[in-house]
């Protein structure tokens, strides 16, 4: 009897071990087959530091633990060769999709056979390579982007002839203190706070919209920046914009420059020899990437012409949104870095786990018919920045809103720079730099005097000859009409202010 009960303790005993190593196993387990779950996938971009790559990078991170997928990261550093190492690397580690944003479109075909024969599933964005079968495409609308940019342009036409608000309208009107007269977007904006106390620094205040930045004459003369020959997105969004402008007999074409390898050191030199061509008669400048609008904003600053050229790029990058809300820059279509990242990332998963996705469109590459989807776009200007600041957020605001930093937080900091600025801008004459030189002292008046007393608003009409005229007025302008030659049913250009502060200075052309 006792042998039985012994060999029963030990039985039990034995049984009890077995059951809790089983038990305390279950975790490692689950946690294995957790990662045994996890598909593998890389993505491959041209250059990391793009600001909307950055963005396309924190979608997928933010869903990848989610998707119960692993991703490996490739920054080109926007060199082909080093793209193509990369990719080469890829083999033997367990990949099952791709998505490539190429550094060269042109040598895309030879890294993506590479990758299908490593049974390596392609998802190409933003650029499609020319003859080749990928598996997926995903892209914002190029098409429409071009488009966008060439409304822009019509709708500031319209305004100019008083057609209504244009695309660079706000909710209270453009600021007063003599903008109109000068038909310049940062010079608005920095007239507009004189009458504030120092203490309150810059603000981000309305600017002159689009149509009264544009001259009499018609033809308006437009310059093309059409990016990189190669890429099919910039070739696209070139032509698009050239297109949708030919049947307007308002508008000229006058120069369409390519940027090989959508390089921004090339647009300085192209803008200023455009320029110099035409004399300085260049009234819009389209470009076909964010990146290279922002030296050819720098070039017409540096000639004083910023404030009478309509600038419109497509990418809405950090550097170009700052422009775009201090009102150095006038328009950018927004490609949605947001919504490429989430639905890239939605192609590699699914063809990764399933290999198939969901797609809404075809587009056809050569001899291919290519599965899609296609992001939407949104034209962006001062009236509706705000959907920037989503995005970018204090930084942005505090980057508009920094003129504490410069002029120890008085308006006439900025003023007198805009001072500067319209005497660069010599092609007036004697009459406007006069002018300018009278803006500053206005300036210091309104400093004076513009937090204590009423708001003193300064008048700066400038006539089709050159010749600049200066009008201070006690009080905020509510509304100025100018009716041509006082002829009987002449057009009258009506002028809403929104509120303008003391002193007319700021630069002009």
């Amino acid at each position: 009897m006792g042998g039985r009960m012994a060999g029963w303790k030990r039985f039990l005993g034995v049984f009890l071990l077995g059951s809790l190593l089983l038990t305390a196993g279950c975790p490692e387990r689950g946690e294995n087959q957790s990662v045994a779950r996890q598909v593998k996938i890389a993505v491959s971009l041209a250059d990391m530091q793009r600001d909307g790559n950055q963005i396309i990078k924190q979608v997928m991170d933010g869903r990848k633990k989610q998707e119960q997928v692993d991703i490996t990261w490739l920054d080109a550093k926007n060199k082909a060769a080093e793209q193509q190492k990369q990719l080469q690397q890829l083999a033997g580690q367990g990949i099952r999709a791709v998505i490539l944003q190429p550094v060269d479109p042109a040598a895309a075909p030879g890294m993506v056979r590479q990758l299908a024969r490593n049974n390596i599933k392609v998802v190409a964005l933003e650029s499609l390579p020319p003859n080749t079968p990928v598996d997926a495409y995903v892209a914002s609308d190029h098409q429409r982007a071009g488009e966008l940019q060439a409304r822009f342009v019509e709708e500031a036409l319209k305004q100019a002839a008083g057609g209504g608000p244009g695309p660079g309208a706000t909710a209270g009107g453009p600021s007063g203190g003599g903008a109109q007269g000068q038909g310049g977007q940062s010079a608005g904006q920095d007239q507009g706070q004189g009458g504030q106390s120092p203490g309150q620094g810059r603000q981000v205040s309305p600017v002159v919209p689009p149509g009264l930045q544009l001259p009499a004459r018609r033809p308006l003369n437009v310059m093309i920046l059409a990016g990189d020959p190669r890429d099919s997105a910039a070739r696209i969004i070139a032509s698009a914009a050239r297109e949708a402008l030919k049947g307007n007999p308002r508008v000229q074409v006058v120069a369409e420059v390519d940027q090989p390898g959508n390089d921004p050191s090339t647009v300085s030199p192209a803008v200023q020899r455009a320029l110099a061509k035409l004399n300085n008669q260049i009234d819009v400048i389209l470009a076909a990437d964010s990146h290279l609008i922002v030296p050819a904003v720098e070039v017409l600053k540096a000639a004083g012409l910023n404030n009478r050229v309509l600038t419109v790029g497509v990418g809405a990058s950090k550097e170009v949104s700052r422009a775009l809300v201090a009102g150095e820059h006038d328009g950018e279509v927004d490609n949605r870095p947001d919504l490429l990242g989430q639905y890239a990332l939605d192609a590699a998963v699914g063809l990764a786990k399933t290999g198939h996705w969901q797609y809404d469109t075809r587009v056809t590459s050569g001899d291919y018919s290519i599965p899609a989807r296609i992001v939407p776009v949104r034209l962006i200007s001062q009236a509706n920045s705000f959907l920037l600041q989503e995005r970018w957020g204090k930084e942005l605001e505090r980057k508009s809103g920094g003129g504490q930093d410069q002029g120890g937080g008085s308006p006439g900091g900025d003023q007198g720079q805009g001072d500067q600025g319209g005497q660069q801008g010599g092609d007036q004459g004697g009459d406007q730099v006069q002018g300018d030189q009278q803006g500053g002292q206005a300036n210091q008046a309104g400093q004076t005097g513009g937090s204590q007393q009423k708001p003193r608003t300064t008048l700066r009409i400038t006539t089709r000859d050159g010749k600049t005229v200066e009008v201070q007025i006690q009080g905020e302008v509510k509304k100025i009409e100018s009716v041509e030659g006082a002829r009987p049913g002449a057009r009258q250009m009506p002028f809403q202010a929104g509120g303008g502060g003391g002193g007319g200075g700021g630069g002009g052309t």
